[in-house]
């Protein structure tokens, strides 16, 4: 399997980019799920500049993702918290948000100098830098509330991010983490969210535990509905606790029973679930093209794993150009708004499912064919 943002120039065409394979492990001591792949998390998200602002769903969770983390904040402390700190702050368009709540003193910190210099030109306050201990060293100032969105569980050092974040919080600050629910991924076996740069997996469960064994009393898990947030989200949100005597040691991480996953039977559901999309591109008349929607993670990772993936003669996407980029392994090309009506007579598979109903209507608008627009969920192996 590929990187999910290694996209390769169309004119590059000697250019030979990472591919391994992934494995995927359950710690006998903790019990988390985890990948041990380590890689170069400052270079590989220096250019980085993939973004969902631009999507009127994504907007709506934003606000509702800074709503609940405010009344938290404000249920614990009776009073609105004053400050916010995000990590993998991208373009600024969450932070946005908390200023439209009049919560003005917003910092950012962004791995992507490409993000950064987008949202510092968007009067989004922007550092960048990973969330490391170079960061808070040259960043003394305490939040009152620690935000992420898919990026706690691209952490090369889960538990040294639950440190720092307990450093950089006020008193009763409150952490809100959005991650991927490995629950619902052994459900649907969505063998995309096996990647590279995810390092951690969590289930509710896990979740709770782990973050309670690191400095934190979680207050709840998924207080959005789940129809208002994206595909696979996980939100928890959990207040910092001042006693750190409770915080246990790696070597301690095991006393804490943890559930069992039902893992044994995944890579065999996994494997059925891509020899079901497999049949279905199969069982599409040849006279009929096929594109897919959504060149993101779940888009290269889902495409990447496919036998016939060279069925597909585009993957569209908001967020490029046409005629620049093609998909890591696959070369698939990747064709922006300006020329989807160009697909319209094609059978399109939404690889971006959570925002099927968005992406839908916006392909309906383009000429396509609404029985000819299908999600990946549906593909799934329940």
């Amino acid at each position: 399997m590929p990187l999910t943002n290694e996209y390769i120039y169309k004119n590059q065409t000697d250019i030979k980019e990472f591919e391994e394979d992934i494995n995927i492990f359950e710690c006998s001591n903790c019990g988390l799920v985890q990948n041990p792949i380590n890689l170069d998390y400052e270079g590989y998200y220096r250019d980085y500049d993939y973004t969902t602002g631009h999507s009127t769903f994504a907007q709506n969770f934003f606000d509702l993702y800074a709503e609940i983390a405010i009344n938290f904040y404000t249920q614990e402390n009776g009073f609105k918290p004053k400050s916010v700190l995000e990590i993998g702050s991208g373009d600024g368009c969450q932070l946005s948000k908390f200023i439209d709540k009049n919560v003005i003193d917003v910092t950012g910190v962004e791995g992507s100098k490409v993000l950064v210099d987008n949202a510092n030109s968007n009067g989004i306050k922007t550092i960048h830098s990973l969330f490391n201990v170079d960061f808070i060293n040259n960043n003394a100032k305490k939040y009152d509330i620690c935000l992420s969105s898919y990026t706690f569980d691209h952490a090369s050092d889960p538990r040294e991010y639950l440190r720092l974040a307990h450093y950089a919080l006020n008193e009763n600050g409150i952490l809100a983490i959005e991650i991927h629910n490995l629950d619902e991924i052994i459900k649907r076996t969505e063998y995309c969210l096996f990647e590279h740069e995810h390092t951690i997996y969590l289930t509710p469960n896990d979740a709770k535990r782990f973050l309670e064994l690191n400095g934190f009393t979680v207050l709840s898990l998924d207080p959005i509905d789940q129809k208002s947030v994206r595909a696979n989200s996980l939100i928890i949100i959990a207040k910092k606790v001042q006693d750190t005597s409770k915080i246990v040691s790696n070597e301690d991480m095991g006393l804490i029973s943890h559930s069992n996953k039902n893992l044994d039977t995944l890579n065999f559901r996994i494997n059925k679930t891509i020899e079901n999309i497999e049949s279905w591109i199969d069982n599409i008349p040849p006279e009929i093209p096929l594109v897919g929607f959504g060149a993101g993670g779940r888009g290269t990772m889902t495409l990447a794993a496919l036998s016939n993936y060279s069925r597909f003669s585009a993957v569209l996407d908001s967020n490029y150009q046409s005629g620049i980029y093609a998909l890591p392994k696959t070369r698939i090309d990747m064709i922006g708004p300006d020329e989807w009506s160009d697909y319209s007579d094609s059978m399109c598979l939404v690889l971006s499912y959570g925002y099927f109903d968005e992406i839908k209507a916006t392909l309906i608008n383009k000429g396509f064919l609404p029985e000819r627009i299908h999600s990946l969920k549906d593909l799934y192996e329940y």
